[in-house]
């Protein structure tokens, strides 16, 4: 259920590593309508049918914002040698 892959079953959710919260920190940057598919998709683990039922969307519509959010968070946080350096620098 989603509720316990969400860490909402009573079990204590894990720490979150540098990694997650420069996610987190990506998604919110991200417009709505990107990040709402982003979730459903990935965290909720949700396929792309059940996602458009959700949101009253056609399924291709589903598909080009999450590959619209796949791109941006992409370029947000680029490859993580960039990162790595820019923290350093």
């Amino acid at each position: 259920m989603a509720a316990e892959r969400l860490g909402q079953s009573g079990e204590a959710v894990p720490a979150a590593t540098a990694e997650v919260v420069d996610m987190v920190a990506a998604l919110r940057r991200l417009p709505l309508r990107q990040r709402e598919v982003l979730v459903l998709y990935y965290v909720v683990e949700l396929p792309v049918t059940e996602i458009g039922l959700h949101l009253r969307l056609p399924v291709g519509t589903v598909k080009s914002r999450l590959a619209r959010g796949r791109t941006a968070l992409a370029r947000q946080l680029g490859p993580d040698d960039r990162r790595e350096e820019a923290s350093h620098a």
